[in-house]
């Protein structure tokens, strides 16, 4: 620790050469895989990244050995006296628009008489608060297919994180949100964005609300696979390569005749993550965004999966 009172923050301090801008989408696509918590970019192509463990600082810092250092990035493990920066950080955050949907801090909510639908994310230690086009991705392909949303059972949120797109969810209308993340700091700033929200939580064990909810789920899909069964709507914002790697894995959540909307990739990985993923899925709706690709895929058969 630094002073005794907070621990230190382990960061990588990472370096891309100013001649390969096309590098950045994929050192971002890797990172998303190790959950890195705040990002503070300096001149010259370099960053500090920071990580809720040392050792998922470490794995990114060997993944970026394997695929960039030919490249010409490197990254250096670090440990950064915690002075409370990354929260700090994000205090300057303004509401983004998507749609119809307005994802707010709560010192930029819109106008009581606009027509928005509202969701109050509040920063934390997290991604999540609708500033990467990633979410607006999302966000954008589920106000396209809100029918399947509000006719839906269940929706299954894979890699809940701050809880926006489970709330985004309920918000269009529906009933029932499984919220799934391996992360207990994730899991407790999304049931902090829920009770702000006024939407019903519960835990795995707890008694289910009477209203529409949103169940949140310590889970790991790589380890768990499906065992936490299947949804009329999957909502997956990942990485390329989970997607390739689990495609089976996340096409066994969604059930006869629902909907998988991916986001996390980029338009260099589009064609493995989408020849991946259709082995089970088709292709019905896909959108790009500063280099980043939002899809949405259908299962065959009918049925309202539990």
């Amino acid at each position: 620790m630094a002073d005794g009172s907070r621990p230190d923050r382990p960061a990588l301090d990472i370096q891309l050469p100013a001649t390969r801008p096309a590098l950045q989408p994929r050192l971002d696509a890797l990172l998303d895989d190790f959950d890195p918590f705040a990002i503070e970019e300096t001149a010259g192509g370099r960053c500090r990244v920071y990580f809720f463990s040392a050792r998922s600082r470490d794995e990114a810092a060997r993944a970026i050995d394997v695929a960039l250092t030919t490249d010409g990035a490197s990254a250096t493990p670090i440990d950064i006296p915690d002075d409370g920066w990354a929260e700090r950080s994000q205090g300057g955050l303004e509401a983004v628009r998507v749609g119809d949907i307005v994802v707010a801090p709560p010192w930029d909510r819109p106008a009581p008489d606009d027509d928005a639908i509202v969701v109050e994310i509040t920063p934390s230690t997290g991604f999540g608060t609708g500033h990467h086009a990633t979410t607006r991705l999302c966000l954008s392909l589920m106000q396209r297919l809100r029918p399947q949303i509000a006719e839906s059972r269940r929706v299954i949120d894979l890699g809940t994180g701050s809880g926006v797109l489970a709330i985004a969810a309920i918000r269009l209308g529906a009933r029932h949100v499984s919220g799934l993340d391996r992360d207990p700091d994730a899991l407790r700033n999304a049931r902090h964005n829920m009770e702000r929200n006024g939407v019903d939580h519960r835990t795995r064990c707890g008694r289910p609300p009477r209203h529409r909810s949103i169940e949140l789920v310590k889970a790991d899909l790589t380890i768990n696979g499906a065992s936490n069964g299947r949804a009329d709507v999957v909502l997956a914002n990942l990485t390329g390569t989970l997607f390739e790697q689990q495609a089976d894995t996340i096409g066994r959540y969604v059930g006869p005749g629902g909907l998988l909307i991916a986001s996390g990739f980029t338009e260099e990985e589009d064609r493995q993550v989408r020849a991946a993923l259709g082995n089970a899925l088709t292709l019905v709706a896909r959108e790009t965004e500063d280099n980043w690709v939002g899809a949405a895929f259908r299962r065959s058969g009918a049925g309202s999966p539990r």
